[in-house]
């Protein structure tokens, strides 16, 4: 998926490696990148320099949890698209982040292909449907649109695949 010039994205990840790594990832891509390091941090960035196209949120963060950041976001602008990218995504983080609209969860580890998809996804329902307020309308997501990314083991685990965690501490 050719992500080029496509949009404005705030990454909320307390792994600093892991943040920088995907901020860059992302740069490449041609996106712009706002990153914040805990969730306090992120609820600020995003009251002060929202909205985004997208916003790319961890659950397990420092100080304000993921779901509590969500809910902020969503306090100002309902429609705001939010990826969940995290390792623990537990039954109740679906049940309360869908009832905050949010359908779109990719559980680390992913592929960086994977989730310029899934940013691409969140995008292209958004397209040219936000009011003069910046809020975003869309159609409700199909059921296979509220799929969850679990990614399956593969044959013979190693660090090598899983690219965006080995990069991070530097196997190649």
């Amino acid at each position: 998926m050719d992500g080029k010039g496509r949009g404005r994205l705030l990454l909320v990840e307390d792994e600093t490696v892991l943040r920088r790594l995907i901020a860059e990832f992302l740069r490449g891509e041609g996106y712009e990148v706002l990153e914040a390091a805990d969730g306090p941090e992120g609820a600020t960035v995003y009251s002060s320099q929202g909205p985004f196209d997208v916003v790319l949120l961890d659950l397990n963060l420092p100080l304000l949890s993921g779901v509590d950041v969500c809910r902020r976001i969503k306090a100002l602008r309902p429609l705001q698209p939010v990826l969940i990218c995290s390792a623990a995504i537990l039954d109740w983080h679906i049940a309360e982040l869908r009832s905050l609209c949010v359908e779109q969860f990719l559980t680390k580890p992913y592929h960086p292909l994977d989730l310029l998809d899934r940013i691409a996804e969140e995008m292209t329902r958004g397209d040219g449907q936000r009011d003069p307020a910046g809020d975003f309308h869309r159609p409700a997501p199909t059921p296979s649109e509220r799929s969850i990314h679990r990614p399956q083991p593969p044959t013979t685990p190693s660090l090598h695949s899983y690219p965006v965690q080995s990069a991070a501490i530097g196997i190649r």
